[in-house]
């Protein structure tokens, strides 16, 4: 039995378990035909936030779900999360094995890839884009691997210099870390990395015909790759304004728009052969920057409870998705490795006031800024009045998703005084993940907004560890202690929700977004368009 069908049917093995089953499971992908001669018609998308050109480049990963929409059209990985698989996809890789130590991971290249310059990808391509990875858990990987091996023209071997079983995980789950994307060692070298941002060369199903920065990308089917590429041409546009995506699904200059919010919803279903994609997906949270201080309000537990009663997620969930996503206990997806299950926070607005009198404001305080995940900026308002009610004054920010992922990786530095923010995020494979990732002290995106010294000493031993008994009961441990002290207060998970025009062809919404770890609407190279 194959790892995936385990893992898709949210059955975890101890990972050890499952490491002998990747050793013992590899499994053999045929090799598909050229595909121009297939692919017909164009798709356009709507794209719900700014552009960044550095999404182009898997070499600069940010740590989120946002670049796959673009990395996956226009480059390819050994390994990968693709549809119902969270990480174990083989994709450049025909199969992978782990060695029962897991202090080595073998790849065995699938015949016959190439770029998109003709250029065939090669293990040595392989070893330049790891050791060259710069992105999203580079430190990780380079603090845990000691060399990369390769065997023979096809097989690469990467050895560790202890056991490393989050690899596989980590490596193959495209929405936390770009280590497993391969770009090619001679053209990146050739053309320098901020150029290769402009003219990406990946090994995709789809290469770039051309692109407006933080506007539009064009691309056309590669007629190389190893999957038959249904659709021509796919072209991504940037249109923060949802009335206008709307309307541009409307006039059929669109064939997919993402995030349809609220109080468009209604409008969407109503209009002719549109079909309304709810993908549930990623969990809202509100983070508080700088809480170990003091002097800062949110630093008493309290007041940071006092904000959770303040929040009306039901009427979050109904008036930003019309109800399709799930009010949920707990700020990781349930479908990762060693997620918990939580209660729902209750609201109670007078509890919440009255626990702020007890903290010593007892008629309020300001907040310098609230700044929400952009382009969810409704939800940030919502939550901006809901705050208002128990006395917590803040004013909301809005800025580019670009310009807000890297002031998230630029620290505390980044968020001066007593701020709020509230997020979104969407990251497959394990439960660490997320807590490396947006909580950790020193994280890729937490940096030094949060620092509970406790619980990153209960993550180090859980990360030292090779006892898969003890790794779960730590991470539930870490998982209980957040949620008990109001470290991140959980709002809700959202439903992603989108619109499919007309042209698409589809039975069912899940043919278009059939990918569970994330709302995007890849595999690219599986869309088709209608005759």
């Amino acid at each position: 039995m194959r790892l995936s069908r385990l893992v898709s049917r949210k059955v975890f093995p101890s990972l050890a378990a499952a490491l002998i089953l990747i050793a013992v499971a590899a499994t053999l992908v045929p090799v598909s035909a050229p595909v121009s001669a297939a692919a017909k018609g164009k798709i356009v998308l709507a794209w719900h936030a700014g552009f960044a050109s550095r999404w182009l480049d898997p070499q600069e990963h940010d740590g989120t779900a946002t670049p796959d929409n673009f990395f996956t059209a226009i480059h390819d990985a050994l390994i990968k999360n693709q549809g119902t698989q969270l990480y174990d996809h083989l994709a450049l890789a025909e199969k992978f094995t782990m060695s029962p130590d897991s202090k080595t991971a073998t790849f065995t290249l699938r015949k016959g890839t190439k770029f998109h310059n003709g250029d065939p990808v090669t293990p040595q391509d392989v070893k330049f884009s790891y050791e060259n990875y710069r992105g999203a858990k580079a430190d990780v990987f380079k603090k845990r691997t000691e060399r990369i091996e390769i065997v023979d023209g096809s097989t690469v071997r990467f050895v560790f210099k202890e056991p490393f079983l989050d690899f596989p995980y980590l490596f193959g789950t495209a929405n936390v870390a770009g280590a497993a994307w391969i770009v090619p060692e001679k053209y990146y070298k050739q053309v320098g990395a901020d150029a290769f941002k402009q003219k990406p060369i990946g090994a995709g199903p789809y290469k770039l015909v051309s692109q407006e920065p933080g506007v539009k990308v064009e691309m056309e089917a590669f007629d190389g790759y190893y999957r038959p590429v249904n659709v021509k041409q796919l072209t991504m546009v940037s249109v923060p304004e949802a009335a206008t995506r709307v309307a541009m699904l409307e006039r059929g200059e669109a064939d997919i728009v993402y995030f349809v919010p609220g109080e468009l919803i209604s409008r969407v279903a109503k209009l002719p052969g549109v079909t309304l994609a709810p993908v549930l997906s990623g969990s809202f949270f509100v983070e508080f920057p700088g809480f170990q201080d003091p002097k800062n309000p949110f630093h008493d537990k309290r007041v940071r409870e006092a904000v959770s009663l303040a929040i009306d997620r039901k009427g979050m969930n109904q008036a930003e998705t019309a109800g399709m996503g799930k009010v949920t206990g707990n700020w990781i997806n349930p479908d990762v490795q060693y997620a918990i299950e939580w209660p729902e926070f209750p609201r109670n607005v007078d509890k919440a006031k009255q626990l702020l009198r007890e903290a010593g404001y007892p008629n309020g305080f300001d907040v310098e800024w609230l700044t929400p995940l952009p382009t969810f900026y409704s939800r940030g308002e919502r939550l901006v009045a809901q705050l208002r009610e128990v006395g917590i004054r803040a004013r909301m920010q809005t800025m580019e998703r670009g310009i807000f992922l890297q002031r998230l990786q630029g620290g505390l530095k980044e968020f001066p005084g007593v701020q709020i923010i509230l997020h979104g995020t969407r990251i497959g494979g394990s439960w660490s993940f997320w807590y490396e990732g947006h909580f950790k002290c020193g994280g890729f995106n937490s940096r030094d907004r949060i620092c509970v010294k406790d619980l990153d000493g209960k993550f180090d031993q859980y990360e030292r560890s090779i006892n898969p008994a003890e790794r779960k009961k730590l991470a539930e441990e870490i998982q209980r202690g957040i949620l008990e002290n109001y470290y991140l207060v959980p709002v809700f998970r959202h439903a992603f929700v989108n619109a499919i025009g007309p042209r698409v062809a589809q039975q069912k919404w899940q043919d278009v977004f059939p990918t569970i770890t994330t709302g995007y609407a890849y595999p690219w190279e599986d869309l088709k368009v209608k005759d």
